[in-house]
């Protein structure tokens, strides 16, 4: 691929990681679902944004090559 796909497509990971956290937290403070407890909740979506932000940063440094 080239340089400038590769960067774009980071930043569309990190940018996937923002809406992932933020709908969350929206969704944890209005939702009226829950099928998981909140710990288990917090975790899981902790976990997909920080490993959507290292693979957007791994991306955008490796069209930066």
């Amino acid at each position: 691929m080239k340089k400038e796909t590769l960067k774009e497509i980071g930043k569309g990971f990190i940018n996937f990681g923002n809406l992932v956290g933020g709908l969350s937290i929206i969704n944890s403070l209005f939702g009226l679902n829950h099928n998981l407890s909140t710990g288990i909740t917090i975790y899981i979506v902790i976990y997909v944004t920080i490993s959507l932000y290292i693979a957007g940063m791994h991306l955008i440094d490796k069209g930066a090559d």
